[in-house]
């Protein structure tokens, strides 16, 4: 999925993204591919290409969007839903340069910065790697004995 627009919440129509890196293309997979091609075939798009629309089939604005959200009676709010996708992919292995590029942070410390304590500690992989690495350095003659 390519985001390279966002709707304007304050006025109609779309407006750039936040920030050079907010452009991106996002890996999208069968589940999430499956269910908007459903709700394209039940609903269609709007007009100006939007996906998700409002019973009228116009483009669904932000103030709907977050009327129909609070009327589901969660106390979740949908920046929530940024923060679950982040945590399941670092949950599932995907690297710091990963979860980057599909969030649209600036940096990789942004990331970190935002969710360094979820990626697992891993002291037995890191002594591992490192008796593995040293192992090649070391040599028998250097220890008196």
């Amino acid at each position: 999925m390519r985001v390279e627009r966002q709707r304007d919440s304050r006025a109609e129509g779309f407006i750039p993204p936040k920030t050079r890196s907010s452009v991106r293309t996002v890996p999208v997979g069968k589940v999430v591919v499956e269910h908007l091609a459903a709700h394209l075939a039940t609903f269609g798009p709007a007009d100006d290409g939007s996906i998700f629309t409002d019973e009228m089939g116009r483009p669904l604005t932000y103030s709907i969007w977050k009327h129909v959200w609070q009327g589901i009676g969660t106390s979740y709010k949908t920046h929530d839903l940024r923060h679950y996708a982040a945590s399941a992919l670092i949950a599932g292995g995907a690297s710091v340069k990963q979860v980057q590029m599909i969030l649209g942070h600036a940096s990789a410390a942004v990331t970190l910065g935002v969710y360094a304590h979820f990626w697992p500690g891993d002291d037995d992989r890191a002594r591992s790697i490192l008796d593995a690495a040293l192992a090649d350095c070391v040599r028998t003659d250097w220890v008196e004995g």
